[in-house]
């Protein structure tokens, strides 16, 4: 598939890498020259420097022809306007980065699809997402989600009291009995497994596991988590994101507070924001936090628009008794830094995006591969293709053409999760989640494809 990207920031550059590890044919428009020289030097990427709204510079980048357009500059008029002329060269798929509501709210007079746009992501509902992610699981380590968000990845680091603690996945599988839950993978000595039977979960483990959104009150049982104690939530900005976040959580949780050090903006989201407590106030003052009885909140959430502040305001609210602290931050560091330091979850904005944007594409029928942490371990999404080797066969009879070391941990049947077991028989039309090790990506793929090919 032939797509074309505007916007050469993080996000841009994400999705290029991404796709291109797909064996997608991607070119990349950035105006900036100094980030056409730098990234264009250590990518392999066709990177085209101009204005990604002239039809010249889109023509150079291969807009004939091509099966999608990404528009993910900041600009949102930009993007409309890419959009736009992509419509008129003939592309059918044309996804444009839109923050503003006058363009995509619902008050909003405007019919973006008239204007070229056919999917318009929001950046601030891509972070407020990411964020209810872990909300909806206290306690959770790492998160993810598909189809739509009915489709659950979580991970939780394994103590002594826990239920699995100490048990086989055979043994948790008898427990469970009719429960739809499969664990595909576990970090132990900081080393990824894709843990079989026979595996014995032990305390220290980091433990993913996949299940449908309903089951989330079953599998928090596993790790002796609930939702029941997320009674109050406490946030932290002055950004569109922070209200829409509030606005979010306030239908969830009992309490929310917003603490926003711009009174402007308090004033502003008084004026949106109705059953939210909203306090104007510096959140790393420890006297504000000690105001707003942030030892009682089971979140803290800096969501301010300084990424400085976010890390700051949630360093002292862990100090002073929050449960758990998550942290918006537009600096692309390593997790573990923040982990060590106190930070339960640090939200990257233009990653979230550039992952939305992935799922956004694989609904179209495009392989999306999410990598798990930093792990050598990752999750394909794929299609199952008429007359490729694994369809039309129980799974038992089939086991040894596929990869040692891989799992097909759910498949999407007619917007059902299924998961299978030995009898089931995957047919064509079928969308997988597989976990496998990086090494076997290359011979799954070629499972699911059509012998023809």
């Amino acid at each position: 598939m032939r797509i074309v990207i505007v916007g050469g920031g993080v996000v841009g550059f994400s999705l290029a890498e991404h796709l291109m590890y797909e064996n997608h044919d991607v070119s990349l428009v950035e105006k900036d020259p100094n980030v056409c020289s730098v990234d264009g030097d250590r990518r392999d990427i066709k990177l085209i420097c101009g204005n990604g709204s002239s039809p010249r510079v889109l023509e150079a980048a291969g807009i004939k022809g091509a099966d999608m357009i990404l528009a993910v500059t900041p600009i949102d008029e930009l993007n409309i306007i890419v959009c736009s002329i992509a419509q008129q060269y003939g592309i059918a798929s044309r996804i444009a980065r839109i923050r503003s509501n006058e363009f995509r709210g619902n008050d909003s007079s405007i019919d973006i699809a008239k204007m070229g746009v056919t999917l318009v992501i929001d950046p601030e509902q891509v972070v407020v997402d990411s964020i209810i992610q872990y909300v909806e699981t206290p306690g959770a380590s790492d998160s993810s989600n598909f189809q739509h968000g009915n489709i659950l990845i979580r991970a939780y680091q394994v103590t002594e009291d826990m239920p699995i603690a100490n048990k086989t996945l055979i043994e948790i599988s008898k427990d469970l009995e009719d429960q739809r839950f499969l664990f595909i993978a576990a970090v132990r000595n900081g080393e990824g497994i894709i843990p079989h039977g026979d595996y014995v979960i032990e305390p220290g483990d980091e433990i993913y596991g996949i299940f449908p959104r309903d089951l989330i009150d079953s599998y928090l049982e596993l790790f002796n988590q609930t939702r029941k104690d997320v009674k109050t939530i406490v946030i932290s900005g002055d950004s569109l994101t922070a209200i829409q976040l509030a606005d979010a959580l306030e239908k969830i949780v009992d309490k929310v507070i917003l603490v926003d050090p711009d009174a402007e903006h308090a004033r502003q989201a008084a004026d949106i924001l109705n059953n939210v407590d909203i306090i104007h106030g510096d959140c790393t003052v420890s006297s504000i936090l000690k105001e707003v009885y942030v030892r009682n909140a089971q979140f803290f959430i800096a969501a301010a628009k300084v990424s400085e502040y976010n890390v700051m305001s949630a360093l002292l609210a862990r100090a002073e008794g929050a449960r758990e602290v998550i942290a918006v931050s537009n600096e692309i560091r390593i997790d573990r830094l923040f982990n060590s330091i106190g930070i339960d979850h640090v939200i990257y904005p233009r990653l979230a995006i550039a992952r939305e944007i992935l799922e956004a594409i694989h609904r179209g029928h495009i392989g999306q591969v999410v990598r798990i942490r930093n792990l050598n371990i990752e999750s394909l999404r794929i299609t199952a293709e008429e007359d490729s080797p694994i369809t039309g066969k129980p799974l038992q009879h089939i086991r040894s053409k596929i990869q040692k070391g891989s799992i097909i941990s759910a498949i999407i049947r007619d917007d059902e999760m299924i998961i299978p077991d030995g009898n089931t028989v995957i047919e064509p039309g079928d969308q997988m989640i597989v976990i496998t090790y990086t090494k076997n990506l290359s011979r799954v793929r070629k499972l699911f494809r059509s012998r023809n090919k």
